[in-house]
C-alpha cells in the first residue's frame, strides 16, 4: 500500500517536512468550523493528537470492512455523546488535507489531490451511511 497510496505518501512527505501536524490541522479546522470549535474547547492538545491519530488511520485506510464495528461505535458515540454533527466531518477532513497539501507546497500533485478526494469521498460515505 505504502509505495502506491498517494495520501499515505503525501502524508509521509508532509511529516518529514513539517513533522506535527496536530496544532496546525486543529488551527485550520475550529477556523473554519466554529461549531467544532465551540464543542471541542475542552480538549488539550493531548486529546486532539489522539483524536487525529485515529483520524489519519481511517485517511490512511482503503477499505473499511475490518473497521465496521468500531465506525458504527465512533460515528454514534460522537453524536449522541459529545453532539456532532455529520457537517463537521468534511470540515474536519478537508482542514487535514489542506496541512497536508500546505507542508508539500510545490511538490503537491494531481495525483495526490486525486487519492485524497477518492479517500476521503469514501469516508463521508461511510460515516453518513452509519449515520442515517
Amino acid at each position: 500500500m505504502a509505495d502506491e497510496d498517494g495520501v499515505y505518501r503525501s502524508l509521509e512527505l508532509a511529516a518529514e517536512t513539517v513533522g506535527d501536524i496536530v496544532p496546525t490541522v486543529f488551527e485550520r479546522y475550529y477556523r473554519d468550523c466554529p461549531d467544532a470549535a465551540e464543542l471541542m474547547s475542552h480538549m488539550d492538545q493531548h486529546m486532539q493528537g489522539r483524536m487525529l491519530d485515529e483520524v489519519l488511520r481511517l485517511v490512511m485506510t482503503e477499505n473499511y470492512a475490518d473497521d465496521d464495528v468500531y465506525l458504527n461505535y465512533e460515528v454514534k458515540n460522537h453524536r449522541l455523546s459529545y453532539g456532532v454533527q455529520n457537517s463537521m466531518y468534511p470540515a474536519l477532513f478537508a482542514a487535514v488535507q489542506g496541512t497536508v497539501r500546505d507542508a508539500l507546497g510545490a511538490r503537491w500533485s494531481e495525483e495526490f489531490e486525486s487519492a485524497w478526494q477518492h479517500r476521503l469521498q469514501s469516508l463521508l460515505a461511510e460515516i453518513e451511511a452509519r449515520a442515517a
